[in-house]
């Protein structure tokens, strides 16, 4: 009865919690404020570069799919400059790590190329977004004397 009738494979996968959590504590302890200011600023760039060149230069403005990429793009610029912002103190203050800054940087590279390439996880993209950003607040307010 019980786990012995999965016999190995209930064990490994009871432990996949825990995996992941050890993973994403390691990432996150990896990725400095200022390293995912960074990745922001990267994905930002590179979702202008698509709407200018993959959209607009290649006729797609007018279409379902140009307005689907300019609505992706300019969401994200919405919480582009808050978390550029708010990484950049962080990492100017010498924060080690920040759980809400890889959140954020995860949670912006989701919601831009899920939406843009119509794949239907965007709204987790987009959630993650609502939980980094009280993190990062909080992590800002812990700096203040």
């Amino acid at each position: 009865g019980g786990a012995s009738e999965f016999g190995p494979l209930a064990l490994r996968h009871s432990r996949i919690p825990y995996l992941l959590c050890f993973a994403f504590q390691k990432m996150a302890s990896a990725l400095r404020p200022g390293v995912l200011a960074c990745g922001i600023l990267a994905n930002t760039y590179v979702a202008k570069l698509y709407m200018s060149f993959g959209i607009r230069i290649s006729g797609k403005i007018g279409t379902d799919e140009g307005a689907n990429a300019s609505k992706a793009q300019l969401n994200e610029a919405e919480y582009s400059g808050p978390f550029l912002a708010a990484l950049l103190y962080l990492s100017a203050k010498g924060v080690e790590c920040s759980y809400g800054g890889v959140i954020a940087l995860l949670g912006q590279v989701v919601y831009t190329w899920s939406r843009i390439f119509g794949l239907p996880i965007f709204p987790i993209g987009a959630l993650t977004r609502y939980i980094a950003l009280p993190m990062l607040i909080t992590s800002i307010y812990k700096t203040l004397d």
